[in-house]
């Protein structure tokens, strides 16, 4: 469902499949599902997911684009959980900068290569 929908949000992003070929994101669920075929893994979940992720992106996307009409919206209290998680975040500080965690150890040096 999320490559699905990954795939219709970046449907001209090239993206390479175990290095064997390379083609637009917009083909990849049906690539992967081909794939799972060709290999003789159940296309069930593929397949599900595909109309998983199909129902969402029209109900998200195309939809509201034509009606201007939000039919799945996000609810109140999520907006409220990510208000509270925000504030939240920002009273307990930022986290640890990695080259202060790091210590002295792992500072680098600053070598110039060629540099006479």
């Amino acid at each position: 469902m999320l490559l699905y929908v990954w795939s219709r949000e970046f449907p001209t992003a090239q993206v390479n499949i175990y290095g064997l070929m390379s083609l637009k994101t917009f083909y990849l669920p049906w690539a992967m599902l081909a794939l799972d075929v060709i290999f003789g893994l159940p296309i069930m979940p593929n397949l599900l997911g595909i109309m998983a992720g199909h129902l969402y992106y029209f109900l998200t996307v195309l939809y509201p684009l034509s009606n201007e009409k939000h039919i799945l919206k996000t609810p109140n209290w999520m907006h409220k959980l990510d208000l509270w998680w925000g504030h939240a975040y920002q009273a307990i500080g930022r986290p640890v900068q990695p080259e202060r965690a790091a210590g002295v150890a792992f500072r680098g040096r600053n070598y110039w290569l060629n540099s006479n």
